[in-house]
This record gives structure tokens, C-alpha cells and sequence, in this order.
């Protein structure tokens, strides 16, 4: 709350968690959870059974009263017979062998009585030092809660006998006292459960404003000292993380990324390009491109296999990276790097779509014998040609099209009389422009070509158009 900010009404998002990190603090927090509820499920039974005792103690003392009356009024029974007996002696009433037996009879039944009365108190009394016992043992129980929770032990002095055998009236009190604390112990678990959350909600709402979601952590089942890190990139890609604990410089342990390995699929199809949807201007694009195949370097290029996906290339060459860095920051290192090389790529096929979409391009496999191959993928070659007769051939490197000049024409052919100058020209505006991707690249040209044809009187040579076979 000291954080909260009373101009915008806004509370400040807590640190993100590091991911190191991040299981244990899930792991206390569970545990804590745990121990409350615990302790107010101990609590609640506790008093439960002080409460069941407490009520049993009244119903026997009730009944020890009620027997302890009963011998009273037996004892006055007996003294008015015996008074009744020497008023017949003293008015000269005759007492017969039978009165006596009955009298006898009576006294016997009366003595049993007293017995069973005797045997009743006792079992009474020893009920009563169990449910002090049990007493005692709840005390002790309820203060070793309070005392765990960082509060003070109740004062248990109130619960005292009377002169009359009865308890003082302080004993309610006590009692709601308890029942206060453990109404408090409900409410601040409450509020633990309130913040934990919220805290959860900011910490999903901080992978997803990042890209990165953790899904599962286990152990290896090879290794002792490793466990697994299942990650969610972007919403869709799934990475696992293999760490390793390792002796760090200082002496003590840290991890190291020993693998990473995308789960789901790594590859991106390109769309086909539909014949059936070509337009007479497409077509004679296509023919500007068929007629390039005189120029030696565009007709090398040509000749490879056109591109069907893009894969993206295995992370071993992130993780190898990672390990001349500190443990967090190797992690940090591969999740950035991966992300960047699926946006990349998926960016990529967006691109050479829209191409594909605007002008009469080729496609062609990312090369794989190259030695930046091993740097996140391989470049990429893309053949495409403009209405004004020229043929490019466009170089997509590794970053292409997400960062400035990470596109450049390796080759440039004009069909039909088109002067080495100007193509030169035309080139280097493109080199200055520093374009993110082969449809900027083609746009710049295009643009290039029709503002030097107004201002400068550029003449464009005319394309010649190949014979066409008659259309079925």
C-alpha cells in the first residue's frame, strides 16, 4: 500500500520473479498454506472436544449433586423413622418380629443403596480427572498454536473451581476469547489466500505480457543433480530446459542450461503460389525472370530447390553460448535467443508471402553447408523481378525481416538493354535504405525508378514478350 499511487490509482507491479527462484517461492508459499490450515483444523478440534468434555463435566456434576441430595433426604427419611419409633415405645405400642425384619429388610436395601451410590461417586470423580487431564492437554495445545503464530499463550487461571464446586463465570469469557483467536486465525488465512492470488494473477500476467510461461519442473530421471524445466514460448511453442547443478568459482552450486530442445513442430510452411490466379501481368513477370537465366550467377542461383518450409534450426549452438555465462543469465540468454529466432522466422513466411502475393517471386532453400549455418539458421535467397524488366536477387539474413539491413541484392539483372549505371544506382539507393525485408527492398526500387524516369528522363527498355502457346 506504501506503493500505491494516489494520482493514478494505480498500484506498482512487483518484481519479476527470477525463474531460478520461482519454485521454491511457490513451494514456501504452499507450505505455509498448509501449516495455517493445519493449525486452524487443530485449533477447531481442540476446542471442539474442550467444549464436549466441559459439557460432560456439568452433566456428571448435576448428577453427583442430584445423588448427594438423594442421601440427604434418605438421612431425614431414617431420623424421622427412628423418631417415629420411640413415640410407639413411648406411647407402649407392641413392636412385633415382623416389624423388625421389615425394618432390617429396609436398612439392608438402604446400605446397597449406599454402596452403589459410593461406586457411582467414584466413577464419577475419575471421569471428572479425565476430562482435567484432557483439559490440560488441550491448553497446552492451543498454546503451542498460539506460539507458533507469534502470539502470546492464553492465561488459563480463570478456569477455577468455586467454594460451591462449580466453575466461576469467567469461563465464558475465556472461552469466547478462544473462539475470537481462532475467528482471527481465519481471517488472516483469508488474507493469505487474497494475496497469494493476486500475486499469482501478476505472475501470469507477467509471463504472457513476456512470452514465457513455466508449465512443469521434474526431475531427471538419469540424473540426480538435474531436473527438467518445461517452458510455453509465445503461447504456442513448448521448450524444454534441461539444467545441471555445476561448482561454481566461490565454492558453491549453480546451474547450467546442459540442453534445450523445442517439443512442438519446428516448422513453418511456406503457401504454394497458385498458377491458376496468375495475371497477365504476373505472367510476364514470370517471363522477365525466364529470360534472366542468361546471367550466370542469377541462373546458379535458380537452379536450386525452391523453398516448401522454414525449419528453425536446433539450439545447441545457444546452449554451448549459455555455459560462458553466469547460471540466470545463460538461462535468460537461450529463452531470449529462441524467442527471437521463432519470431524471426514466423515474421519470415508472413514476409515472403506478402511477396509472393505482389510480385512474381521464387523461393529457395535456406543453405545448409555454410558455416553461418551453425549461427541460427543459414541466409536465404529469394528471386523476384518488377515490371521495368529487372530481375533481383535478394540475400535474407538470419535476422531478416526484423532488423534494418538484414537484406541485401546479391544480384541485379535488367532484361532488354538496360545500362550497368543505372543498375548500379539503383542498388546503392537500396544499400542506404537499409531495408528490413525483400518486399521493402522491391517497394524502394519500384519508387526509385518511376522518380529518376519523371526527373531525370529515364528511359525504361521495353521487355520482349516470349511466344505463348494458345490457352486450352
Amino acid at each position: 500500500l506504501q506503493q500505491y499511487n494516489a494520482t493514478t490509482h494505480t498500484l506498482s507491479l512487483p518484481a519479476p520473479v527470477d525463474p531460478s527462484e520461482r519454485s521454491a517461492l511457490q513451494s514456501r508459499q504452499t507450505e505455509i498454506l498448509a501449516n495455517i490450515q493445519e493449525t486452524m483444523e487443530s485449533v477447531n478440534g481442540g476446542m471442539e472436544e474442550v467444549k464436549v468434555k466441559y459439557a460432560a463435566f456439568e452433566e456428571k456434576r448435576e448428577e453427583f449433586v442430584q445423588i448427594v441430595e438423594g442421601m440427604e433426604r434418605q438421612r431425614i427419611i431414617m431420623s424421622d423413622d427412628d423418631h417415629m419409633d420411640e413415640e410407639e415405645e413411648d406411647g407402649g405400642e407392641e413392636i412385633t418380629e415382623q416389624d423388625v425384619a421389615e425394618q432390617q429388610d429396609h436398612l439392608h436395601q438402604l446400605q446397597q443403596r449406599k454402596l452403589n451410590l459410593e461406586n457411582r461417586l467414584r466413577s464419577v470423580q475419575a471421569q471428572i480427572v479425565d476430562v482435567e487431564d484432557d483439559c490440560h492437554r488441550t491448553k497446552q495445545v492451543v498454546n503451542e498454536v498460539r506460539e507458533k503464530t507469534g502470539r502470546k499463550p492464553l492465561d488459563w487461571s480463570g478456569f477455577t473451581e468455586n467454594e460451591n464446586g462449580g466453575t466461576d463465570g469467567n469461563d465464558v469469557e475465556y472461552i469466547c476469547n478462544v473462539d475470537n483467536e481462532i475467528v482471527e486465525l481465519q481471517e488472516k488465512a483469508a488474507e493469505l489466500k487474497q494475496s497469494s492470488d493476486f500475486y499469482d494473477g501478476i505472475r501470469e500476467l507477467m509471463e504472457e505480457l513476456g512470452g514465457v510461461k513455466i508449465l512443469s519442473s521434474s526431475a531427471c530421471a538419469q540424473e540426480e543433480d538435474g531436473f527438467t524445466l518445461t517452458l510455453k514460448l509465445l503461447g504456442s511453442h513448448l521448450l524444454d530446459i534441461r539444467l545441471k547443478k555445476s561448482s561454481s568459482v566461490g565454492g558453491g552450486e549453480s546451474l547450467f542450461v546442459a540442453s534445450a530442445k523445442l517439443t512442438t513442430p519446428t516448422t513453418f510452411p511456406m503457401p504454394e503460389s497458385q498458377p491458376e490466379t496468375m495475371t497477365e501481368d504476373t505472367e510476364n513477370l514470370t517471363e522477365t525472370i525466364n529470360q534472366s537465366l542468361s546471367n550466370v550467377s542469377l541462373s546458379k542461383i535458380m537452379s536450386q530447390k525452391q523453398t516448401v518450409s522454414i525449419v528453425i534450426p536446433p539450439l545447441d549452438d545457444l546452449v554451448k553460448w549459455s555455459r560462458s555465462l553466469e547460471s540466470s543469465q545463460g538461462i535468460r540468454f537461450v529463452l531470449v535467443e529462441t524467442m527471437a529466432r521463432i519470431r524471426t522466422l514466423d515474421a519470415r513466411v508472413a514476409e515472403l508471402t506478402h511477396l509472393r502475393q505482389n510480385y512474381a517471386a521464387q523461393v529457395y532453400d535456406i543453405e545448409t553447408n555454410l558455416e553461418s549455418a551453425q549461427f541460427g539458421g543459414a541466409e536465404q535467397e529469394v528471386v523476384c523481378a518488377i515490371n521495368e524488366g529487372i530481375t533481383v536477387a535478394l540475400r535474407l539474413t538470419v535476422d531478416c525481416p526484423l532488423v534494418p539491413g538484414s537484406v541485401y541484392i546479391s544480384e541485379l539483372f535488367g532484361v532488354g538493354g538496360w545500362e550497368e549505371e543505372k543498375l548500379a544506382a539503383l542498388k546503392k539507393v537500396v544499400e542506404e535504405r537499409r531495408c528490413k525485408g525483400p518486399v521493402e527492398v522491391m517497394e524502394v526500387m519500384v519508387k526509385e525508378i518511376r522518380r529518376r524516369r519523371h526527373e531525370e528522363g529515364w528511359a525504361i527498355p521495353l521487355t520482349p514478350s516470349l511466344p505463348r502457346g494458345r490457352k486450352e
